[in-house]
């Protein structure tokens, strides 16, 4: 009998089953190996799964080569992620639909540290205004030490990855097709490099699997799924990156929209975001104050065991520099309102909110009701 994560792989790999029907097989049969065991007749019976549906499940083997993409799984160096993994998207977790299973190539903990993420989304095909736009904000987003999710699509996708590169921060790229085919074929360099700068490749779908019009909606949901919010530099009205502003909105996700020329079609779509209540976004500053303001945000990376918070602030205090440091000290005396502390410093207000939200994310300091901030204890 096959295990519970290579029967998840199995569902995975059968068309028409899907993370609803997943759920629906566990919740009936305690695990998704013994679904996989179980009669055709006792399978019909289950709502939502009909005899086709319940044939193909109980005859797995003879659809699916479990052991080849086992094969082709270990021989390009991909993990598999499920559910219960620690380093399986924690926000992810949280949707309505998650993955039944992830396939990943690159660092999975860039994953598991994905709490705090920005998905930068686009039309593939843009302007030099939208892709000088996905430059500046992706960048500005990896300097506050924050990593950017997008789509590896053409324009505005790339260039969000290409920026966070750049930066030399992290990037996560969710892809509409298997790992054994990256596309758009002429990312695949792409794709290598933000393997090797400590990023991750994700997709839901089997390693051969190729890009369809189904895919990549699919693919959209995982990258609202996977972030705290969602930034639209530049989109027609028809443009999927909608589609995953839609999903971030139905996953109690923010979304942010960068406004363009009134004439020029390629705004129309971040228009029409702004105009149902989307976040105008001018620079970085106006995603930073959102953030750092945001409740439940916790640490990127997590405590080790046995050490508490108050150690790990004396450890922090000690290794602060800049900014960070000039921020401790205004704070010594005792909260302050955060235009305050704008106002005491010579620096941007953009680079101030992102100093803050570091210093929170390591629980050195806190936020209070009133856009007010305190040292922790």
């Amino acid at each position: 009998m096959i295990d519970e994560r290579e029967a998840l792989l199995v569902l995975n790999m059968l068309p028409g089953v899907g993370p609803c029907r997943k759920q629906l097989l566990f919740n009936e049969f305690g695990s998704c190996a013994e679904a996989l065991g179980a009669s055709v007749s006792r399978l019909e019976r289950l709502p939502g799964i009909g005899s086709r549906l319940a044939s193909l499940i109980a005859g797995w083997e003879r659809h699916c080569d479990l052991a080849g993409e086992l094969s082709r799984v270990s021989r390009a160096g991909v993990e598999v992620l499920i559910e219960c993994d620690e380093c399986y998207p924690p926000l992810l977790r949280e949707i309505s639909d998650p993955p039944i299973c992830l396939y990943a190539r690159g660092d999975v903990k860039s994953l598991r540290d994905s709490r705090c993420s920005l998905a930068v989304v686009g039309s593939r095909q843009t302007s030099m205004y939208g892709l000088r736009m996905a430059d500046l904000l992706s960048r500005s987003v990896c300097y506050a030490g924050w990593p950017v999710v997008s789509g590896l699509a053409r324009g505005i996708d790339t260039a969000a990855h290409e920026a966070s590169l750049r930066a030399g921060g992290i990037t996560i790229a969710v892809v509409g097709c298997g790992l054994a085919g990256i596309y758009p074929r002429e990312n695949m360099d792409l794709s290598r490099r933000i393997v090797e700068s400590g990023g991750c490749v994700v997709t839901e779908f089997p390693m051969l699997y190729r890009p369809d019009r189904r895919s990549f909606p699919m693919r959209n949901r995982i990258i609202s799924g996977i972030s705290r919010g969602t930034l639209v530099v530049e989109a027609g009205l028809k443009s999927g990156s909608l589609i995953t502003a839609s999903q971030a909105l139905e996953q109690g996700r923010m979304v942010f929209a960068v406004p363009g020329p009134a004439d020029v079609p390629y705004s129309r779509g971040c228009h029409a975001l702004i105009k149902d209540g989307a976040k105008l976004v001018e620079s970085f500053e106006d995603i930073a104050d959102e953030f750092v303001l945001l409740p439940g945000l916790g640490m990127r990376g997590g405590e080790a065991p046995g050490e508490t918070k108050s150690s790990k602030n004396s450890d922090e205090k000690l290794k602060l520099s800049g900014l960070e440091l000039k921020l401790w000290n205004l704070l010594e005396g005792g909260e302050m309102g955060i235009d305050d502390l704008i106002g005491e410093l010579d620096e941007d207000a953009s680079s101030v909110l992102a100093s803050l939200l570091s210093l929170e994310l390591r629980h050195v300091v806190k936020q209070l009701p009133g856009k007010r901030v305190v040292r922790c204890q």
